[in-house]
């Protein structure tokens, strides 16, 4: 984290960003560091120590993201997910010391976008909070531009594996005639996947388009999405029908069943 402090006021502001970021961190030192870096790059950080003043911070600020600890006084970022989930749709990157698989699991479930560990390397929060604006930036065009649709039309530009339909424009994939609950994070890698059907994808790959970043080797949210993904496509027993894991090098999404 001492990291944060050294960079915190050097260059690489983005004017064309002016992005509201709510920051939940109850160790105060850490929380000053990081907003004072995000605000050096051109975000506005609102800030606050405790999960349980985390809804009513959200819902009154409408931030463009929500970077929140996992353990916090009064109510834990798991929690906090579960309550703001209800009226919030925008990015959360969740900052945790744990290594918990199953933490992770029920996190993504509730709609996390994206994990970060601590220490917090600054280089590594700001290509994943950009990577999670950008994500939701394309998803609340859509969005606008679909408002008065009471039903969207697919068109040409998507992809179909076995019995999925992606379509890329909508942001949309349908497993058969059901539209899948997806966060943006699990668009992106599934379509990604099934644009490359019949290919093994490295993880390394998999993290440079996803994030933006390299893979260290150690990261499992990648394969936590994956898990959460294959849940929802109703594949979540081995052999796997879509999304074959490849021991050693990655996942290949099968052409055809």
């Amino acid at each position: 984290m001492s990291q944060l402090g050294e960079l915190s006021m050097q260059g690489n502001k983005l004017s064309q960003e002016h992005k509201r970021i709510v920051l939940i961190e109850d160790d105060s030192r850490q929380q000053q560091l990081v907003a004072t870096f995000l605000r050096s790059e051109g975000f506005e950080v609102i800030s606050s120590e405790r999960g349980d003043q985390a809804p009513a911070l959200i819902a009154k600020h409408s931030p463009d993201a929500v970077l929140l600890d996992l353990m916090l006084p009064g109510m834990d970022g798991i929690q906090v997910c579960q309550v703001v989930r209800d009226f919030y749709s925008g990015p959360i990157l969740m900052v945790t010391a744990q290594g918990d698989d199953v933490t992770e699991v029920s996190a993504l479930n509730l709609g996390v976008d994206d994990f970060l560990s601590k220490p917090l390397r600054p280089h590594v929060l700001l290509a994943r909070l950009r990577s999670a604006l950008r994500r939701s930036d394309r998803t609340s065009a859509l969005d606008n531009q679909n408002t008065n649709q009471a039903e969207q039309p697919r068109n040409a530009h998507r992809i179909i594996c076995q019995d999925l339909d992606a379509d890329k424009t909508q942001r949309r994939i349908w497993l058969g005639e059901q539209l899948l609950e997806l966060t943006d994070a699990e668009f992106d890698l599934l379509y990604f996947l099934m644009d490359n059907a019949g290919h093994v994808l490295p993880r390394d790959v998999l993290f440079k388009e996803m994030r933006g970043i390299d893979y260290d080797g150690l990261d499992r949210s990648l394969d936590m999405r994956v898990s959460t993904i294959r849940k929802k496509l109703n594949d979540n027993t081995p052999p796997y029908r879509y999304i074959k894991s490849v021991r050693g090098k990655g996942y290949l999404f099968v052409k055809a069943a």
